[in-house]
């Protein structure tokens, strides 16, 4: 049986491929998977009294309704 050199260079290029792909499917599919511990605390504007979570470590935070800076007490 005689194989051309265009179809076996082809073989072996789809073959490089489908490794990559399944390699790059094994390694998303172990990120997606990784548990995000974020930590929020609920803070309350002294402007407009809205309720919002925010970052446990933000000592300043910006209130998304009407714009104020508020402090953390």
């Amino acid at each position: 049986m005689k194989l051309e050199l265009t179809f076996f260079i082809g073989v072996l290029l789809a073959f490089f491929v489908l490794i990559i792909l399944c390699i790059d499917f094994l390694r998303e599919r172990s990120i997606i998977n990784v548990v995000k511990k974020i930590r929020r605390e609920r803070k309350t504007c002294e402007v407009c009294a809205s309720v919002y979570f925010f970052s446990v470590t933000a000592k300043y935070w910006r209130c998304p309704l009407c714009g104020s800076m508020n402090k953390e007490k």
